[in-house]
């Protein structure tokens, strides 16, 4: 342990920690600023950036998920049931559909243009393991580990996937 003797030699050593972790959050892309979306980011900003219109009519009975929040493999596994979505006949049209699944897959947790943050959603996932909901990935659970969410069951709020009864930002419904 270092000794430190005099009111400036403490200052200096403390102005040395904050500059240590500021330089750490900005090489790994973790500092914000105030004009980033606030996290988890909206559908439509980033990870969606650039989303077909198709992919409106998923916010016709829940709000759009962020591409990002999950890995392209369990998009598609979600997709391939869309008469049963969730206990839900969700059923659309095939060519829309066809558009919705290849946004969701390419634009993915997993796809090669996600930046490092974007990835984040992956950490703690098993390799082959393809989650049909995020509220059942490791990350997720991570983030959300000191909530209570049965009291969440009996309030407003429903269910853990209603991202929009505590987050805000660029969410389309």
């Amino acid at each position: 342990m270092i000794k430190v003797k005099s009111s400036l030699e403490r200052l200096a050593v403390g102005a040395a920690i904050v500059a240590f972790f500021a330089i750490g959050e900005a090489a790994f892309g973790l500092a914000r600023s105030d004009s980033e979306p606030p996290e988890p980011p909206g559908p439509l900003e980033p990870g969606n950036k650039g989303a077909p219109a198709e992919l409106k009519q998923c916010g016709e009975c829940h709000m759009v998920f962020n591409s990002r929040m999950l890995p392209s493999r369990s998009w598609a596994a979600i997709l391939s049931t869309m008469d049963d979505h969730f206990g839900e006949d969700a059923t659309i049209p095939k060519k829309d559909l066809d558009v919705i699944r290849d946004f969701l897959t390419s634009h993915a947790a997993d796809s090669p243009d996600a930046t490092f943050r974007e990835k984040h959603f992956l950490s703690e996932l098993l390799p082959d393991s393809a989650p049909l909901r995020i509220t059942a990935t490791p990350w997720w659970n991570q983030v959300h580990a000191d909530f209570n969410f049965d009291a969440v069951k009996h309030s407003a709020v429903k269910s853990p996937a209603n991202c929009l009864a505590c987050h805000y930002g660029k969410v389309i419904r």
